[in-house]
């Protein structure tokens, strides 16, 4: 066993934002800064691993301040703590010294048949402040794990969590090479931009388009990854309206693997988008007013709204 410390597994990415990275409005996607974090996320975590390292989970994901073309942005990712064969990571965005994003994963370390193996290294703290952090990486570590016990039981859940919604769009994609890591696996970054994309266009249906502004990314909570996606899949998201306040929309996605060979499905994760509708200068503007009708849109308003005074009263 080797040790590492935290400041030695810190990354950082640079970015200049570019016109294929930005809406009409000139704002950087929330999906495409969502691929930046995950990237450089398992970058820290594979200096850590010594191997390739896959995302398991994405915490909550927080959009504080608005990213434009032309800016220059530093990604930075640093680990936190190291389990069996997972790493804690945390990542942000930075414009100079101005925290635009920041965010929490978990990557496992995986051999060749994408199996969990153990990780050698472990990490030393050797601040008072990274001691803290390492820390709240443990209590999030085991808050999570209490969260997934059931893993096994919710990979094969291939149930649409959406039907009964009556705001809600699907969408397939094939798993081409240039969406892999290596030509085998998925670019975790590039799901989350496509599960991010298909909660947009859902939104943009919601507000209708054709009227003033647009949606941009806000929030994303915290979601679990339960199994690989390999080259040639075919990849099923499924979204869904649940909640609408005055200026944000939030919206539920659902992924599913299909074997193109079996036709075999699994359940890849479940997460929560929350966008918030924007005019020409970004100033959020009101969204059309809703009322959850059918006994599945009341279920999760009530869960939308629990979790919700959950996190104002932490």
């Amino acid at each position: 066993m080797s040790y590492l410390r935290i400041s030695e597994t810190k990354v950082s990415s640079l970015k200049i934002i570019h016109y294929e990275h930005i809406n009409y409005l000139g704002r950087l996607h929330g999906g495409v800064m969502l691929n930046f974090l995950v990237d450089t996320g398992m970058m820290s975590a594979i200096r850590v691993a010594k191997g390739l390292a896959v995302i398991a989970s994405l915490d909550d994901v927080i959009f504080k301040k608005p990213i434009s073309l032309g800016d220059n942005i530093a990604v930075e990712a640093e680990a936190e703590y190291v389990g069996n064969s997972s790493v804690e990571v945390s990542m942000r965005a930075l414009r100079d010294e101005e925290t635009l994003v920041e965010a929490t994963g978990t990557y496992v370390k995986i051999d060749d048949l994408f199996k969990p193996i153990i990780i050698e290294n472990k990490l030393i703290a050797d601040t008072e402040e990274e001691k803290r952090r390492m820390e709240k990486a443990i209590q999030r570590r085991n808050e999570r794990q209490r969260d997934i016990k059931d893993r096994v039981k919710k990979k094969f859940d291939i149930t649409d969590p959406t039907e009964g919604l009556r705001y809600r769009l699907s969408s397939k994609i094939f798993i081409t090479p240039d969406m892999t890591y290596d030509g085998k696996i998925i670019s975790a970054g590039k799901l989350l931009k496509a599960m991010d994309d298909l909660g947009g266009v859902l939104c943009g249906r919601y507000i209708k388009q054709s009227e003033p502004g647009t949606v941009v990314t806000v929030a994303v909570n915290r979601m679990s990854f339960y199994t690989p996606i390999r080259l040639g899949d075919i990849v099923e998201i499924r979204a869904g309206i649940i909640y609408v306040g005055n200026t944000s929309i939030e919206t539920l996605i659902n992924v599913i693997r299909i074997d193109p060979k079996t036709m075999m499905k699994e359940h890849i994760t479940t997460g929560y988008f929350t966008y918030v509708r924007v005019d020409s200068t970004g100033k959020p503007i009101r969204v059309p007013s809703y009322t959850p009708e059918t006994e599945v849109e009341k279920k999760y308003y009530e869960e939308v709204l629990r979790r919700k005074k959950l996190i104002t009263t932490r």
